[in-house]
């Protein structure tokens, strides 16, 4: 995709579209851009991060469900963080719907921020992005990191869930959080997206789950161990863990089921094959 920034005048405007004219023709991409308060480069969510520059002592899982410890952000990245904490890496969770209100809450976390060496945001999606009260907690962290003189450097993660069965649903989301991971002064450590995660998951303990959660447990299983020496999420733990868990045409036959129940529910059945702006009798 191109992008134009508001500052930009429209030659500049022009320029950066007809790069991106010639880079549709080509095949390729060349052209490269810095957004405004980018204060590191895009790296590979999948490249290795020298463990001497980032020893993993302290982790924090920041959860950003509203349903905070039943849900399934809590689900998955509570496994990923039994794996830390099974080699000894000091492990927090905060609950972001729980402290927005609550100014001495905030500062609190912003203050186990610091002291973090890895920070992972588990979330679902919500349309293609981010809760909004997630989007905000983000916005007071990196307003805080950048008013620092120097923020201590910290892995920055991202794990989303979404009901659709295909997990690149989330994967604008995850852009929103590379990029917020770039603003505040974090180094990018990958992401994970997990297509159909309410079906299966929704907030169950993924030790007792049954054979369907395999494919899962073993990617953050991966991603966890990447994670504990300094490196970046694996693109096979991404693999992994983006296979879908149902196929889409059964999806949709449940989906479709469950709508004509609630239809009938209310007395609405015969009302489902209305068109939009259809005239009426």
């Amino acid at each position: 995709s191109g992008v134009v920034l508001a500052n930009q005048t429209p030659s500049q405007i022009r320029a950066v579209l007809q790069g991106c004219l010639e880079d549709l023709q080509s095949g390729q991409k060349r052209q490269s851009v810095k957004l405004p308060g980018d204060k590191f480069p895009a790296a590979s969510p999948t490249a290795a991060i020298s463990q001497a520059a980032f020893p993993i002592q302290h982790a924090v899982l920041l959860v950003g469900s509203p349903r905070t410890r039943k849900s399934s952000s809590q689900a998955l990245g509570g496994y990923l963080f039994d794996q830390l904490g099974a080699q000894s890496i000091q492990t927090e969770t905060i609950y972001l719907h729980t402290i927005l209100r609550s100014p001495e809450k905030m500062s609190a976390m912003l203050e186990a921020l610091e002291r973090a060496d890895l920070v992972l945001l588990a979330f679902p999606l919500y349309v293609d992005s981010l809760p909004a009260p997630v989007i905000d907690a983000l916005e007071k962290i990196a307003a805080h990191r950048q008013a620092l003189e120097m923020s201590k450097p910290a892995l920055f993660a991202a794990l989303a869930n979404c009901g659709f069965p295909e997990a690149a649903h989330n994967a604008t989301a995850l852009a929103i959080c590379e990029m917020f991971a770039r603003q505040a002064g974090f180094t990018w450590a990958g992401s994970l997206a997990l297509g159909g995660g309410e079906g299966l998951v929704h907030g169950a303990d993924l030790k007792a789950a049954g054979g369907q959660a395999i494919t899962i447990k073993k990617s953050l299983e991966m991603a966890a161990a990447a994670l504990a020496r300094g490196e970046g999420i694996p693109l096979a733990a991404q693999t992994l863990m983006a296979k879908p868990t149902i196929p889409g045409w059964l999806y949709r036959i449940i989906g479709g089921l469950g709508w004509d129940q609630q239809a009938k529910k209310y007395g609405a059945l015969k009302l489902m094959k209305r068109k939009t702006y259809q005239l009426m009798d």
